[in-house]
């Protein structure tokens, strides 16, 4: 414990870091990461039509999981979230990154108060320094990606996990948490009851809590799980949609994820080989090919941060009988990796779960490793803590400075900014109809540019339900054997700008992408 004479400047240290990192996470937030990643449109669109009308972009009436792109799913706890903002402030990139944001320091004020109460007060101010300038924490939090919201529903889960061994009803609390966990994301099907079994064996095996506890909680999570629970039951077993008063359990008939899963992969022994080599890249902080989640040359937790994960993580196994936070630690973790292995090309975001655990062991071992050189004399743990601070900041101060730089303008280019500028820039145009490029993300991949152009032009969900929006908006590239419409806004690729004469048409460039807009009076209506 810290003695009386250290509280104060123990305190003032956790509020500069609290400070330090909302400060880095709300600079320059809603303009870095430039543009939209389209499966964040698609959760905002849905937000905007559940606020609106009780429904999703399709017409669904507040389905329990989302249809997303019909042969994809997606988690729908992210456009629920984003809702109630959308309605107050309207639709845009700030207002559907504001729940990431807000989740996300939520996550990092739990892994935080989790490790004070596990761990103690210097291990917890180490894990809330490295959290609290993790590429990965701070990555995340800046842009709107339904998986992401996971791992901070599991650290306030586990906080009060730990909490109920001495508070009975923290228990229950608990399940609230992991309960609505498994609206974040789909693999919280086979990771979050893997971790809840876990947990329950320990607890009732060091008479931490009693059978009848365990009972209780079961109920309180199924009683809020159950709807996702059965819509992936529906969806196995090609069941027909449930629809209540309250809301839709659906099923996806042009859409099954269970090829995600190892046990059901057509080649499951080269899926296995693949899926070890994808985790151990992330957990060895080696670049995972995925610029939306790392910035090349940092790892998601800095290269630093290696060998003080072995040792943590040994340290946290050492107490692993009688104390329950390093037990729950080690749970999570090992969810985490079995989530790596049996998940097929898992990335960053796909295993996010264990980020909250490899940040404990590393603050465990940071502080391990100071101890260390502090028994073998007083200066040397002052020079090594020293050091070994000073390199996280090194390392944080380069991260910061090429996030907002150079990975800026990287991160702007796969989110498709320049065509949001392009798609803006002809919102209020005039005209009958819009011929909009299929290829903004890859070619031929119309549906992203359908998403993005329903975000930035605001799309009523009504409107797109009907024939009208096909009507007033076609994505496809013009013709290069037909004069172009004069009544047709185009949004287009250079290849294309041949077809247009600068005399009869306005060309607009943003970045990429082009705009052509007839410059000619249309003729009066008889």
């Amino acid at each position: 414990m810290i003695n009386r004479n250290e509280k104060r400047k123990y305190r003032i240290v956790i509020v500069l870091l609290c400070l330090l990192a909302i400060s880095v996470r709300l600079y320059k937030f809603g303009s870095v990461p430039g543009g939209m990643n389209q499966d964040g449109a698609m959760a905002a669109v849905d937000a905007k039509a559940l606020a609106q009308y009780g429904t999703d972009r399709l017409g669904m009436r507040y389905p329990v999981h989302l249809t997303a792109w019909s042969f994809g799913q997606m988690s729908a706890l992210m456009s629920y979230l984003m809702a109630p903002i959308i309605r107050l402030a309207g639709l845009s990139v700030t207002s559907a990154r504001i729940p990431s944001l807000i989740i996300s320091l939520v996550g990092l004020i739990s892994v935080y108060c989790f490790s004070r109460e596990a761990l103690g007060e210097k291990i917890s101010l180490a894990v809330l320094f490295l959290t609290a300038i993790s590429p990965w924490h701070i990555i995340q939090s800046r842009w709107a990606l339904d998986c992401n919201l996971f791992p901070h529903f599991l650290s306030v889960g586990m906080l009060f996990l730990l909490l109920g061994t001495k508070k009975k009803y923290c228990y229950y609390i608990s399940m609230l948490f992991f309960g609505l966990s498994m609206y974040c994301y789909g693999i919280s099907i086979y990771t979050v009851p893997l971790f809840l079994v876990f947990s329950a064996v320990y607890l009732i095996s060091g008479k931490r809590a009693k059978a009848s506890d365990i009972l209780i909680c079961s109920a309180i999570y199924l009683l809020i799980s159950w709807p996702f629970l059965l819509c992936m039951i529906i969806n196995f077993f090609g069941l027909e949609t449930i629809k209540t008063p309250f809301f839709t359990i659906p099923f996806f008939p042009y859409t099954i994820r269970s090829g995600d899963i190892l046990f059901f992969s057509e080649n499951p022994f080269s899926q296995l080989l693949l899926n070890l080599r994808c985790t151990f890249t992330i957990l060895f902080q080696k670049y995972n090919g995925a610029p939306c989640n790392e910035v090349r040359g940092f790892g998601t937790l800095y290269v630093l941060s290696l060998p003080f994960i072995p040792i943590g993580a040994l340290k946290l196994l050492k107490h692993f009988r009688n104390n329950t936070g390093a037990a729950l630690t080690w749970f999570m973790f090992l969810t985490g990796l079995f989530d790596g292995i049996i998940t097929a090309n898992v990335n960053i975001n796909r295993i996010n779960l264990i980020f909250y655990p490899l940040l404990i062991f590393a603050g465990m071992g940071l502080c391990e490793a100071i101890s260390f050189f502090h028994i073998l004399s007083p200066k040397a743990g002052k020079i090594s803590g020293a050091l070994i601070i000073a390199g996280f900041i090194a390392s944080f101060s380069l991260f910061t400075f090429r996030y907002f730089t150079s990975y800026a303008d990287e991160i702007s280019t796969i989110f498709m900014e320049d065509f949001g500028q392009a798609l803006v820039s002809v919102k209020e145009t005039d005209s009958g109809k819009y011929c909009i490029t299929p290829d903004a993300q890859y070619d031929g991949f119309w549906y992203v540019s359908e998403i993005l152009t329903q975000f930035y032009h605001d799309t009523d969900a009504k409107f797109y339900q009907s024939s009208d929006f096909s009507s007033k908006y076609e994505f496809r590239n013009p013709d290069p054997n037909t004069v172009p419409d004069e009544d047709t806004v185009y949004v287009i690729t250079e290849e294309y700008l041949n077809l247009f004469d600068d005399t009869d048409f306005t060309i607009s460039q943003f970045g990429n992408f082009y705009t052509a807009i007839c410059n000619k009076p249309l003729p009066a209506e008889a």
